[in-house]
């Protein structure tokens, strides 16, 4: 008797769910909503189609096949992309920054970075793996003795300033006084909240640590203490460990390219990965993974994402 109490528990259960499912489905065919196709990246972007992409002034941009990612960087893409909307039909470029003056950020950066999310969205940008050091200077002699043995060193400085995105992530904070209400110790415990979070989530158990990610933020290696006078073997490592995570990011920017995503140059060969979600006279607007909306014209870009752009209108009229 249990066990078949059991049984019709479950087929009910089953057949709830496939009505769920079919409803889920017949309404989204009622309001005109295709099912998505594998091949949907590859047909002319909906701003090239005929009717100029007016109707999608409020497009809702979402991951659907993740299939090629990994579980992990696909939620978080998705996670930003489902949040994405835009605020103002009638004016989408409001608030947006220029694709030429977020490219011109890289020369003016110094060479360590201490904001997380700005190394990520350097990374993506550049394609360069990042080189995250968790570390503190004050209360940490082996981080000191890192800093002078190998990041102060001109063969690494040499190196890391054309490979790599570093970002120090220094647990010796201070707080500054924002006004009113915004006090430099409630700065400090932001800070220090912020860095804890980053090191429980990358299982950072003792300092210095040392990271190589991806732009898309998988670890691919990582260096925990150092011992003193291995700086060409910790070099070494570093280069390979690299070269290996560029070539991990490759295959990323292929799935990605699948979802749209593709690399755009300026005419000085700067670049940015995003993609195009709304084209109209040649003023562009362009969505980075994580979710950052850039401003870009047609004109300002390099011959060949201009020759891009004319074959994608060419589809069109086919």
């Amino acid at each position: 008797m249990c066990v078949m109490r059991t049984l019709t528990g479950l087929l009910l259960v089953s057949l709830a769910v496939g009505l769920i499912s079919s409803c889920s489905r017949i309404q989204r065919l009622s309001q005109g909503k295709p099912e998505p196709t594998p091949t949907e990246a590859f047909k002319v972007p909906s701003m090239f189609q005929r009717d100029g992409g007016r109707a999608n002034a409020q497009v809702k941009v979402t991951l659907e096949d993740a299939s090629q990612l990994t579980p992990e960087s696909a939620d978080r893409i998705r996670d930003r992309e489902e949040d994405l909307m835009w605020t103002d039909p009638d004016n989408p470029e409001r608030g947006l920054e220029g694709m030429e003056e977020v490219m011109a950020e890289g020369a003016r950066r110094g060479p360590w970075l201490t904001s997380y999310s700005q190394a990520r969205r350097a990374a993506m940008r550049e394609g360069k793996p990042m080189l995250v050091w968790f570390t503190d200077t004050q209360f940490s002699p082996l981080c000191r003795f890192l800093d002078a043995e190998v990041f102060s060193k001109a063969p690494f400085k040499q190196w890391a300033s054309g490979s790599v995105v570093r970002v120090r992530l220094d647990f010796n904070v201070k707080g500054r006084s924002g006004g009113p209400g915004r006090s430099a110790m409630d700065d400090r415990v932001r800070k220090e909240n912020y860095l804890q979070a980053l090191k429980e989530r990358y299982r950072v158990l003792g300092l210095p640590t040392v990271l190589v990610m991806n732009p898309d933020g998988t670890v691919v290696s990582r260096y925990r203490g150092y011992k003193k006078s291995f700086f060409d073997f910790y070099l070494a490592r570093l280069k390979n460990d690299a070269g290996r995570a560029v070539q991990l990011h490759r295959k990323w920017q292929d799935n990605m390219g699948r979802r749209g995503y593709r690399e755009w140059k300026d005419a000085r060969g700067r670049t940015v990965f995003a993609k195009l979600t709304q084209y109209r006279e040649g003023d562009m607007i362009l969505v980075e993974p994580d979710g950052k909306r850039l401003r870009a014209r047609e004109s300002n870009l390099s011959s060949a994402d201009r020759a891009w752009i004319a074959a994608e209108k060419a589809k069109r009229d086919n």
